[in-house]
This record gives structure tokens, C-alpha cells and sequence, in this order.
């Protein structure tokens, strides 16, 4: 035939007859039917009727004739008066030999809500271009609503992202850079659902470790998409997003700043490089000085001592951090983006002020943020010399913990004396360096160690034990060396030969200087 006796919409309007003419039960005896074959002679008439024979084992055939076009005035031979299982057998093997699967008439209604279920959600994600960010997280909720969390976050993240790739396999209208924002905003979704869920659950490591890894993975993210972004056709959307995140900083609570870190990068990444970047960071600023300052939380705090910043704002930004009730309880790591950025735009002076000032806030154990907290001061008093003086009294606040800062800053800068001082205050004698350690002060001024060496040579032999002499002894040869850099060998002649008479009595002694070959 030229055209199909029925088409995909014909189909559909042949099942909803059937949901609603036939039973279960009927159903499924003409699907046994079906599978048994017992269908015969099908014919279909230019009327469009169809007519067939359907075999009983005992009561031989039942001859069935079916209407396509007004299937409620089909008829079966039989005694039961209309949609029989004869019916329904014939009703399949017709859709079988016109390609449509026989278990769909089988199970009609459950396809029909399928069918419908699938054309409402194509109809909703056509709509998404014109929704805002809000619409698509309203939207994200709903489509994800039968994704359970499971105990191990990770596998729930794995689970949503494997669900919202279906959304990819409907083509939606989005433009170029519609299509990242939605991208991104279902990241922001994921991240969302994992904080419902350490509020619901707690925090445990394997829920904060998930949380803190879906989180790099977007900085990542944000920071491979900025090349591609254009806000001279998404300035809209862009706002949308900030409003959001706003949104999401403002009920994070305590001092985590994981929104605040997704804010930040969004900035550097996405605004700060666009021509309108001033406009988009006044705007900002006015959305964040209308909330009331009691509400704040910290995250939000930051997020408006961080926009003042990028206008050279100093003063305002650290006056931002300081009005909100719990910044004296902010970690350390709050403050290195501050500190990278004026080093980065090279505002030396402000940048040893921001020093200064959150100095308190390092005083803690030795971490990662104390070493950059050191370093930004080493960087800073290259350019501002005049500032070494606040540096080493803001180390010398933070002992004990800047001890060993204080130490490799006296050693880089060739302050050897103070150095060898800190060095006896921690009872480390010369041997405990490797000898490349202290060869510069042996050549810049030697006599910086004569101290060092006979302390320490005084200390081992006063052990009076065979191997604590050996250790003295190699000190001695090491203290000759030095004497020799000095060209003052008469000097070293006068203390050997008076070392060796004051402890002429330890034969031990005595047999390490000869093996040394120190002694004749």
C-alpha cells in the first residue's frame, strides 16, 4: 500500500480504546492468544476493516472484524458481547504485522502514561531557554526526584549526573551560551544536593571529602569555559547566577566559604576579564550593601570585602570582613586571596597593611597557609624594604609556630649570626647539618663559628665515651678547616696543643685523635 493503514498518532488512539475497553485480564488471555499463534487469515479490506479467525481448541474458530477508524463498533462472534480476548489477540497481531510491539496493546495503559510522561518532559525542557535560573533549578528538583542519596555521596553524585545526561538526549534550543549556563547550573544543582544532604546526615569524611571534591571540580570547570564566554548576549544570565550564589552564601553557615570560593572563581574567570567587568561589580556591590548586616553571614562578608578589592577599595574591604560577629573566628585561609591579589596588582603598601593586620589569624600550628602568609611578607619587603622591621616582629608574635619560618628567612638572607644563635638555642651542634649548610657562613664570616664548633666539641667530649670522642674528633678537623679559611693556623696550633695536654688523661680520646690523624 501507498500510505500505512496506521500511522504513530492513529497508534496512540488506538491504545487509549483499549485502556479504557478492555480489562487486564482480557488482555492478557488475548496475548496468549497472540503468542500462541491462533490468530489466522488477517485481512484488511480498502474500508479499512479488518477481518480474521481466531482458533478455540474445542468450539473450532471465532471470526472477528475490526473497524480502524471506529474501533468501539468492532465485533466477534462469540458469546461475550464486545472486547473479548479474540478481539484483543486480532488487535495485536495486526500491530505486530504493522510494526508496533503487541505489548504495547497488552500493557496500554502503563505505555500511554509513559508516552505521556515523555511528551510532557519534552515539552518542559523546549521551555528551559525561556526560563530563568531559578525556573531551572525548579526544574532540576523535579527531574531528579526519583534519585534517592545513598550513604556514599559520591555514588549518589553519580547517579544524578548519569540522570541528567538524559536531558542531552533531547535537542533544546539553547544558544551557545545559554547551553553553559544550564551546564553550570546543574553542577551548582549537584552541589547543592550534597550540602540538603551533610545538613540531613552530618558531616562525616567521606560526605566532606565528595563535597570538597564535586567543589574542585567545578573551579575547574569555571576556569576551562572562561575562553568561551561572551556577556555582550548573556549579561542577563550572568546576574541570574550571581543572584543564586548570592542566594546560596547567604545560608552557609560558619566558616566553610565553599560558595564563596565558587564566587570568587566565577569572577576572576568569568567577569573580571570582560570589558563590562566595572559595571558588573558596582551592580553587585549595590545587591550585597542592601542586605541588612545582622543577616550576613560570613561568606557574604567576604564576597563584599572581595568586590571592594577589585576596586582598589582596601580600607572598605578589610572594614567588609571585620563587621561581621564572627570574624574573629575566621580561619587563615580566608585571607590568602586577599593577599594574592594585592601582590598580583603590586599594591605593596596595602598589601604589608593586610600583613599586619590578619597576623593574629595565623598564630596557629604551622600549616600550608602560615608558609604563603611568610612568603607574601619575603615578596613584599623586596619592593618596600622599609617594611622588614614590622615583618620580623610580626614572626617573632607568632612564635612558637613561626620558628622555623624565622630560621629559613635568617638563613636565606645570609643573617648568619642570629641564625647560628636559634641553631645553639635548639641544641643543634654543627654536626647536625650536612656540611654544604654551613659552608656559606665558612666562607662569608667564619669566625661566626668558632663558638658554634668548640661548644660542641667541649659537649661530646665531656661524654667520655668511645663514640661520642669520635664525633668530637670529627668536629675538630672541621674546626681546622676553619681556622685555615681564617689564615689564623698559629691560633688553631695554640688550642690543639692545649686541648690535647687538658685531656691528655682520656686514653680513649687520645687513640680517636691519632686515628684522625690529628696526633702523631
Amino acid at each position: 500500500m501507498s500510505s500505512p493503514i496506521l500511522n504513530d498518532d492513529q497508534w496512540l488512539k488506538l491504545l487509549e480504546y483499549v485502556a479504557e475497553a478492555f480489562n487486564d485480564v482480557t488482555l492478557s488471555r488475548g496475548f496468549t492468544y497472540f503468542k500462541q499463534q491462533r490468530v489466522a487469515s488477517l485481512s484488511i479490506s480498502e474500508t479499512r476493516v479488518v477481518q480474521a479467525r481466531v482458533a478455540e481448541e474445542e468450539s473450532g474458530e471465532y471470526r472477528v472484524i475490526l473497524n480502524l477508524d471506529k474501533p468501539g463498533s468492532s465485533q466477534c462472534s462469540c458469546p461475550v458481547p464486545a472486547a473479548c480476548k479474540h478481539m484483543a489477540a486480532v488487535w495485536m497481531e495486526l500491530g505486530d504485522r504493522l510494526g508496533y510491539p503487541a505489548s504495547q496493546i497488552m500493557n496500554a495503559k502503563m505505555h500511554l502514561k509513559r508516552v505521556t510522561s515523555t511528551t510532557s518532559l519534552e515539552s518542559t525542557l523546549l521551555q528551559l531557554p525561556k526560563m530563568d535560573v531559578s525556573g531551572w533549578h525548579k526544574f532540576l528538583n523535579q527531574f531528579t526526584s526519583l534519585i534517592k542519596a545513598t550513604y556514599d555521596l559520591g555514588n549518589y553524585v553519580d547517579m544524578l549526573r548519569q540522570h541528567l545526561l538524559n536531558i542531552k538526549k533531547i535537542t533544546i534550543p539553547f544558544s551557545d551560551m545559554d547551553q553553559i549556563f544550564f551546564d553550570m547550573h546543574q553542577e551548582l544543582f549537584i552541589l547543592r544536593k550534597l550540602k540538603e544532604q551533610n545538613a540531613q546526615n552530618g558531616v562525616s569524611y567521606y560526605t566532606s571529602s565528595t563535597l570538597y571534591r564535586v567543589y574542585d571540580e567545578i573551579h575547574t570547570w569555571l576556569k576551562q569555559k572562561s575562553p568561551l564566554l561572551d556577556f555582550s548576549v548573556s549579561g542577563e544570565r550572568l546576574e541570574q547566577t550571581l543572584s543564586y550564589i548570592r542566594q546560596q552564601m547567604a545560608e552557609e553557615s560558619g566558616h566553610s566559604y565553599q560558595d564563596y570560593g565558587v564566587y570568587t572563581v566565577l569572577w576572576k574567570h568569568w567577569v573580571a576579564p570582560d570589558p563590562k567587568a566595572s559595571h558588573y561589580i558596582t551592580k553587585e556591590i549595590e545587591a550585597l550593601e542592601t542586605i541588612d548586616l545582622d543577616s550576613q553571614s560570613p561568606s557574604l562578608s567576604a564576597a563584599k570585602a572581595f568586590l571592594y578589592l577589585q576596586q582598589s577599595r582596601s580600607k572598605e574591604a578589610w572594614r567588609a570582613l571585620k563587621e561581621n560577629d564572627s570574624f574573629k573566628e575566621a580561619p587563615a585561609k580566608l585571607f590568602i586571596p586577599f593577599l594574592d591579589h594585592l601582590y598580583n596588582t603590586q599594591n605593596w603598601e596595602d598589601l604589608v597593611n593586610w600583613l599586619r593586620r590578619s597576623a593574629s589569624f595565623f598564630n596557629k600550628k604551622r600549616t600550608k597557609e602560615l608558609d604563603v602568609y611568610a612568603d607574601f611578607w619575603t615578596k613584599a619587603i623586596v619592593h618596600l624594604p622599609q617594611a622588614e622591621e614590622y615583618m620580623w616582629s610580626v614572626l617573632e608574635e607568632l612564635l612558637p609556630y613561626s620558628f622555623r619560618i624565622i630560621e629559613d628567612m635568617l638563613y636565606e638572607q645570609r643573617k648568619w649570626k642570629p641564625w647560628l644563635e636559634m641553631q645553639i638555642l635548639q641544641g643543634h651542634d654543627p654536626l647536625y647539618h650536612r656540611v654544604n649548610v654551613l659552608q656559606p657562613i665558612e666562607k662569608d664570616t667564619p669566625k661566626l663559628l668558632l663558638p658554634y664548633y668548640h661548644q660542641a666539641i667541649d659537649y661530646y667530649v665531656s661524654l667520655k665515651n668511645r663514640h661520642d670522642y669520635k664525633l668530637a674528633v670529627r668536629l675538630l678537623k672541621r674546626l681546622d678547616k676553619v681556622y685555615k679559611k681564617m689564615k689564623q693556623t698559629e691560633r688553631w696550633e695554640h688550642f690543639f696543643s692545649g686541648f690535647v695536654e687538658r685531656h691528655s688523661r682520656l686514653r680513649a680520646l687520645q687513640e680517636e685523635l691519632r686515628k684522625g690523624k690529628l696526633l702523631g
